[in-house]
């Protein structure tokens, strides 16, 4: 059995990956010539664990191409293109539909299935799309970026979504050696298992730092708060840990979604709506307690520990410490940023410094504000972090100091 794989960001390498490990014949395709070239040469455009040994054990150069009607011409071909936020805070499908199109013209009743995460009801539209000229359906990925690999390689379920029973069974057959649990539904039912997962999951972030809003006015110990929840097997201690808000290329784009589906169907998601009005707040929290602190931001120094949205990954997409960094500079403060993997940022902050270490950022700082809860952090006291500074303003809105 032939695989393509139409996108080669973390869920089409990952996908790619996997594959290739399992020992299908897998041909990744993307329209961006320069990471096409990289992956040729073993090189990844990011950072991911495991994922370079994989390719590097089961991948060829000929695995890489920019040629879409090449990796359309297989037995399935999975579709794992982006679906950024539109304007609206609907879910932009344009890419879906151009790969969609060129699948349907270079392979007319190929087996399209839809990893992307798509609203509900994409699948039937892509169909129509096509005018049938594809058999259509919703395979969404769970990937946590960091343990994409090993998510991917061992997956802890498989939604299978098709109206078509023919490709049901072909997804069936493809994934029951993994041993995965396995559901089987139809192709709209399967999109919204992806968006009601990660809309919960940021439900729960946002509740636990609403908590620790409450936790720091009243005295008590959020993480202790949280360690005594998630020793109810019922609430689990995943996702309850606080800090500045979530970040990262699903959940803000995904939440957004389905209040946008919501509304567009006069269901209204109140739980959601809290839920993105929390994380706004949070994340503007670390901004106002640096204002609290030293009043005007002019010309001071100010560090920030952590630039990815999470431990594991270089990837800053949504991350709660750009905007940090956006406000920081309108005040004029003279930034420095460490993080372990992050050793650049796009062009609209030039002006911050990188730091080569998280100790030598702190020189002369008058402030530093932790973004995000690597582990080497944790190694830190506060006496040692405010030896090496010139101030005393330490924020710590992911509780790392002890």
């Amino acid at each position: 059995m032939t695989i393509g794989v139409l996108g080669a960001g973390y869920v089409g390498l990952a996908t790619a990956a996997s594959f290739a490990a399992r020992g299908f014949a897998v041909v990744c395709a993307d329209i961006d010539e320069k990471k096409i070239v990289k992956l040729q040469i073993g090189e990844l455009p990011f950072f991911e664990e495991g994922m370079k040994e994989v390719f590097a054990a089961a991948s060829t150069p000929a695995m890489f191409t920019t040629d879409l009607p090449k990796a359309c011409v297989c037995d399935i071909v999975f579709c794992c293109v982006g679906t950024p936020s539109a304007a609206d805070g609907s879910a932009d499908l344009s890419f879906v539909r151009s790969v969609a199109k060129t699948c349907a013209d270079a392979a007319p009743n190929a087996v399209f299935v839809l990893k992307s995460t798509v609203p509900p009801g994409t699948s039937r539209s892509i169909l129509e799309f096509v005018q049938g000229n594809l058999r259509v359906a919703a395979n969404p990925e769970f990937l946590r970026e960091g343990h994409a690999v090993q998510d991917a390689l061992n997956p802890s379920r498989v939604v299978i979504g098709a109206d078509d029973e023919s490709v049901k069974l072909i997804l069936l057959d493809l994934y029951t050696p993994t041993g995965a649990p396995i559901i089987s539904t139809n192709t709209v039912t399967a999109e919204m298992i992806k968006y009601a997962s990660n809309s919960f999951l940021a439900t729960k972030i946002s509740f636990i730092n609403d908590i620790a809003n409450l936790c720091d006015v009243i005295g008590a110990d959020v993480r202790s708060v949280a360690a005594g929840m998630g020793l109810d097997d019922r609430i689990g201690a995943k996702f309850l840990q606080p800090g500045p808000g979530y970040g990262g290329s699903c959940f803000p784009k995904d939440v957004r979604a389905l209040m946008h589906l919501g509304q567009s169907v006069n269901v209204p998601l109140r739980i959601l709506e809290a839920t993105t009005a929390i994380n706004a707040d949070r994340q503007s929290l670390p901004y106002r307690m640096l204002i609290e602190s030293l009043g005007s931001l002019e010309r001071k120094r100010i560090v920030v520990w952590g630039l990815a949205f999470k431990p594991g990954t270089d990837d800053i997409r949504d991350a709660p410490a750009l905007s940090l960094l956006r406000r920081c500079m309108a005040d004029d403060a003279r930034l420095v940023a460490y993080d372990p993997l992050v050793r650049s940022l796009p062009s609209e902050f030039a002006e911050i410094e990188m730091a080569g270490s998280a100790i030598d950022a702190l020189q002369n700082a008058d402030a530093l504000v932790i973004m995000t809860d690597w582990p080497e952090f944790v190694d830190f006291d506060r006496a040692e972090i405010l030896k090496a500074m010139r101030g005393n303003c330490v924020i710590d809105p992911r509780y790392v100091l002890r």
